[in-house]
């Protein structure tokens, strides 16, 4: 199934500006408040739990089917340099240099 290139950027549009209505809304709704502190919770958890989940789906695959083994070692190697306090470029490289010499193997 095709979609024409009109139809597509009107979508884009119309995506972009639910978008921004929705970021819109906060400032709008509560002005200066401050927001309530379990809402606070919430929001602080919120943005690392989705990243977990689409790191997890990316490295698992379309139906937990297409699980890489070399994947898995690179965000372990990730995990383990942040956790001896490495710089973040530094813990990055080190996953990439990882999965990449195991994907050599």
């Amino acid at each position: 199934m095709t979609v024409s290139m009109p139809v597509l950027w009107a979508a884009i549009g119309v995506v972009a500006v639910v978008s921004f209505a929705i970021k819109g809304m906060g400032p709008a709704v509560f002005g200066g408040r401050e927001l309530p502190g379990p809402a606070r919770a919430v929001i602080a958890v919120l943005a690392p739990a989705l990243l977990a989940g689409f790191v997890v789906v990316a490295v698992a695959g379309p139906g937990w089917s297409g699980l890489d083994p070399t994947l898995v070692a690179g965000l372990a190697a990730v995990v383990l340099l942040r956790l001896c306090r490495a710089p973040l470029p530094v813990a990055l490289v080190g996953a990439v240099v990882v999965t990449a010499g195991l994907r050599m193997l």
